[in-house]
């Protein structure tokens, strides 16, 4: 019920290009359905960008992997290729 819940916001929400959040308790599979929606998403669409943290992760290094998925358009400017949307997940 659950996972059916959350697939229909997320099918709902990209359609329509709203950013979503997504809160409950720990080990209800929020991540593990996010991911997997992500990862079954059109390659010739979107680009997925998933983040995970620790302790340990700066600001810069959520920037690198951020931009690692990034095309440069000028200088200051950057998106995904052409045709594409980014979606970065954290």
């Amino acid at each position: 019920m659950e996972t059916a819940r959350q697939l229909f916001f997320l099918r709902t929400y990209l359609s329509h290009q709203v950013p979503m959040l997504f809160v409950g308790p720990t080990g209800t599979g929020k991540s593990v359905i996010n991911n997997s929606f992500l990862l079954s998403l059109p390659k010739e669409q979107y680009t997925p960008n998933c983040l995970n943290f620790s302790a340990r992760t700066s600001a810069n290094q959520v920037q690198d992997i951020i931009m690692a998925k990034l095309d440069r358009r000028r200088k200051g400017v950057f998106g995904p290729p052409v045709g594409k949307k980014c979606i970065v997940y954290v």
